[in-house]
């Protein structure tokens, strides 16, 4: 929204009231909603190593793990998609590394080389989306040209 060539255009998308459908139907159909930190970096991050770019250009469409020992490679959108989908399961904790830490038999599930996108996240509890009252969220005022 700083960007003031994009600012009405960003304004006119209704975000707050995306969020206020996303939760009330989430709860109506007996889903659980959690949200991302703000800051995630799940397009900068590779899905399957876990190295950080500091830097990813909207540019680039493609993203290529910086890590010489990696090498991933992937669509840029499918890479920060299964970083979120790790993410979200590792929260509510369904991934295979919560699932299957107490599984210590030769040959068991555990045994297999996994891999999967959270690495074995150590973070902080997932956030509830807060509700979006009515009212308050809705697009902006159209715009009226003066002639």
């Amino acid at each position: 929204m700083r960007n003031r060539h994009l600012a009405a255009a960003i304004g006119d998308q209704s975000w707050g009231e995306i969020a206020r459908q996303l939760q009330y139907k989430t709860v109506r159909h007996g889903g659980q909603l959690i949200v991302a930190d703000r800051w995630f970096a799940s397009p900068k991050t590779c899905s399957a190593c876990g190295a950080v770019r500091p830097k990813l250009t909207l540019a680039e469409r493609t993203y290529r793990c910086g890590n010489d020992s990696c090498g991933h490679v992937a669509d840029r959108d499918v890479n920060a998609a299964a970083n979120l989908a790790a993410w979200g399961e590792h929260m509510l904790g369904i991934c295979p590394c919560v699932t299957q830490a107490g599984d210590r038999h030769p040959g068991g599930p555990s045994a297999e080389s996994t891999r999967h996108a959270c690495r074995g996240w150590r973070s902080g509890a997932a956030v509830t989306a807060d509700p979006v009252l009515p009212g308050e969220a809705g697009t902006s005022r159209p715009r009226v040209s003066v002639a």
